[in-house]
């Protein structure tokens, strides 16, 4: 499965380079990234138009993080909850279970007994 990851990843990186590289006269020019807010306006020197897209590729990508690191601590959160609800269930059963065994044994024992009963009584 390791192998298999890395061919992938080798294989998804290898065709995103081969699109920069075919198209090398887009990401080469330069551009500025302008935004306008109502109480001020920003404009980001000349750039590349692949640092660009390398800029809000990461940006989304951390932004993606953060949104779901809350669901992440939540669902560890509850799986450290049922992980204790199992270990105790577990034990729970084990003393079922020897409890169980207990009994058989009692009950074995008095059947014995009671055949020793009827057999004497018998003779």
């Amino acid at each position: 499965m390791r192998n298999f990851k890395i061919g992938f990843w080798a294989v998804i990186f290898g065709l995103i380079g081969i699109v920069i590289f075919q198209n090398q006269d887009f990401f080469m020019v330069k551009q500025i990234l302008s935004i306008d807010f109502i109480f001020t306006k920003y404009e980001t020197p000349e750039l590349f138009r692949a640092v660009l897209f390398i800029a809000i590729f990461f940006t989304g990508f951390i932004i993606s993080y953060i949104f779901t690191l809350f669901d992440r601590l939540r669902f560890r959160k509850v799986v450290t909850s049922l992980g204790t609800t199992i270990d105790s269930q577990n034990k729970n059963i084990s003393s079922l279970i020897n409890e169980l065994e207990s009994l058989k044994e009692g009950s074995s024992d008095n059947n014995k007994e009671n055949k020793e009963e009827k057999e004497q009584k018998s003779t």
